[in-house]
């Protein structure tokens, strides 16, 4: 996530004698990366990439907190100025106030707060608002408005104000969207929801608010509000991430909450609010505010022994060393609120070293030891990537699908996660022919393969993973199949499948699908051919027709079996039952004659007319 922090607002949280182009190196190597920096009048203006996992990161403070901890490793001076999450609260707060009903799904919304200010004056905000946001990527709207995106900024902690006198009955109701509801958002746009989004409605049932993405344009802040409902909350991420992207409707709030917002930032920003609503708006908060938690108080503890830090960094650093880069991090024993969704695990602790020890100063050595062998051509990769090479160039496309299949058709698991995912496969066929008949009409024509494990069942023991392939064609056209598989096996693998229809190609109504177990095949895999001399005498080539009367492979080795002359056989043309076949003559010791193919075309002729 890229966010941009002036340096001016930084330095209001941050002390340093560090300038603007040391903070840019600094940060660039042992934490969030500086991409770029620029001169905007007498500030410079920091563009900084911010990993996924680190939304404590994704605020002026966040950068603050983190500058504090990195730039001292460079001989800069840094502290942090003050920690507006540690500030008393100048307001009470209880699960009912008088002034606002409300009905939380404790299982979407982990903290629900609010609080009313009255006799708000909407109007524009002063330059040094509009300013701070300007430089931020953001325009002023309104003074109400500009607090919102202002503190969002600072604190990494999104927020929504509410005209308190819109929402009906004084009444909120958070819960999941049913399929097919619909809600203009604040920018004009109006969404058909998919179901399971989060939504506030009011006491008229009517949609007030996408949560997490974007408020009703029926409950927004205009210049005639004159009560503010203001708003701070978090959310369960997954559902707003999945919103956000099926509407296709990403906002900063949407970004920031499906990374995961601790409930902790909550209050603070609200604290920071009020004196902003009082000074700019003229507004008088309400002595209680609404605060509603379904989260358990946060607590956890993680330890890595120095000896388990440094044996994976190839370093030595003390104990006391290793305790002063984490305890700069705000990390003890006791793992901090803003870090507890991403300091799970003692390697984290390595991680968390090693950065700010400086990769940089970590020892650069060569691996030593002999250099790993080749791979031999008789290793299952090996011979898996030759088939999934040659099926490619025949105009096949790779599949993955899921192990786990909802139909009655495989090992039933005893603790499935859901109904639509309860069975082990033990054939790959189902999936094939699903995702085929998924995409049937968006091409002329699907030609797919897959290479999975299947599970095959054992007494008392877990099940069996075998290794299968299957390919499948939405042309109806069995010896295109068989063709396929004759040559994938003889020229990829080096030996002859025993192709059998009613065996391992399963006709359904749009497709033909081929299955075979893989792993007993690369056993028997070999790169090893056999040579033949081309014969310096020339072959006879002559067309036949012939009515197909039984299948296939039992006319073709009878054909076969007429002559050793028969060197080899092959359809040019096919019409309902009647086959055009092309055979090669030949003898590697004499030039053939008209009376050498005699007797054969005599005893073709017979074979044929049976």
């Amino acid at each position: 996530m890229q966010i941009l922090i002036p340096d001016s607002w930084l330095r209001e949280y941050l002390y340093t004698d560090a300038k603007p182009k040391e903070i840019q190196k600094a940060l660039s190597l042992c934490g969030p990366s500086i991409e770029r920096m620029q001169k905007v009048g007498d500030d410079y203006v920091y563009d900084i990439e911010v990993t996924t996992n680190r939304v404590d990161m994704m605020s002026v403070y966040g950068i603050a907190r983190e500058a504090a901890a990195i730039l001292p490793r460079f001989n800069h001076q840094a502290k942090l100025l003050s920690d507006p999450f540690s500030a008393k609260l100048s307001f009470e707060t209880s699960s009912f106030v008088d002034y606002l009903k409300v009905k939380v799904d404790p299982s979407l919304c982990l903290r629900f707060s609010a609080i009313l200010i009255k006799n708000v004056s909407v109007k524009p905000s002063p330059d040094w608002i509009t300013k701070k946001l300007e430089l931020v990527g953001m325009r002023g709207l309104n003074n109400v408005v500009d607090i919102s995106n202002l503190l969002m900024h600072e604190f990494g902690q999104p927020i929504h104000t509410f005209d308190y006198d819109k929402i009906a009955y004084h009444t909120m109701t958070l819960r999941e969207s049913r399929v097919g509801e619909s809600l203009t958002t604040l920018d004009g746009k109006t969404h058909k929801l998919p179901g399971h989004d989060i939504v506030i409605e009011d006491g008229s049932k009517k949609l007030i608010d996408l949560c997490g993405i974007m408020g009703g344009a029926n409950s927004a802040v205009d210049d005639e509000t004159k009560n503010v409902l203001f708003f701070v909350q978090t959310y369960e991420p997954s559902h707003i991430r999945k919103t956000s992207m099926a509407l296709s409707h990403r906002t900063s709030a949407a970004v920031l909450f499906e990374k995961g917002l601790p409930i902790e930032s909550v209050l603070p920003t609200m604290e920071k609010a009020l004196p902003l609503f009082k000074e700019l708006t003229g507004g008088q908060p309400e002595t209680t505010a609404i605060d509603i938690v379904n989260e358990k108080p946060y607590s956890k503890t993680l330890t890595a022994p120095p000896d388990f830090i440094n044996s994976r960094l190839g370093i030595n650093l003390t104990p006391k060393e290793i305790r002063d880069i984490l305890t700069n991090l705000g990390i003890t024993d006791k793992i901090p609120w803003w870090r507890k969704n991403d300091i799970n695990i003692p390697e984290d602790f390595v991680e968390e070293v090693a950065r700010i020890y400086g990769y940089h100063n970590l020892p650069a050595r060569l691996m030593s030891g002999p250099l790993p062998t080749a791979r031999t051509n008789d290793s299952e990769f090996y011979w898996i990537s030759n088939i999934k090479s040659a099926l490619k160039h025949w105009g096949f496309v790779e599949t993955y699908t899921y192990s786990l299949i909802p139909q009655d058709s495989g090992l039933k698991l005893k603790n499935p996660l859901s109904d639509d995912w309860k069975y082990l496969r033990t054939t790959l066929i189902p999936s094939l022919k699903s995702i085929i008949q998924e995409n049937l009409g968006r091409v002329k024509e699907l030609n797919l393969f897959e290479i999975a494990n299947v599970y095959l069942p054992r007494k008392n023991d877990l099940p069996q993973e075998v290794l299968h392939l299957a390919i499948g064609t939405t042309r109806k056209d069995w010896f295109y199949l068989k063709g396929v598989v004759e040559s994938l096996f003889n020229y990829e693998l080096g030996i002859t499948v025993g192709f059998n229809e009613n065996k391992e190609v399963f006709s359904y109504e749009n497709c033909l699908v081929f299955e075979i177990n893989l792993q007993e095949q690369i056993s028997r895999a070999t790169s090893i051919r056999k040579f033949t001399p081309i014969s310096q005498f020339p072959a006879i080539i002559e067309d036949m027709n012939v009515t197909l009367s039984s299948k296939y492979d039992t006319l073709i080795s009878q054909i076969k079996k007429v002559s050793p002359l028969i060197k080899n056989i092959e359809l040019i043309d096919k019409y309902a039952d009647k086959l055009t076949l092309r055979l090669t003559f030949h003898s590697d010791d004499r030039q053939l004659s008209s009376s050498d193919l005699a007797p054969v075309r005599e005893k073709l002729s017979k074979l044929f007319a049976q």
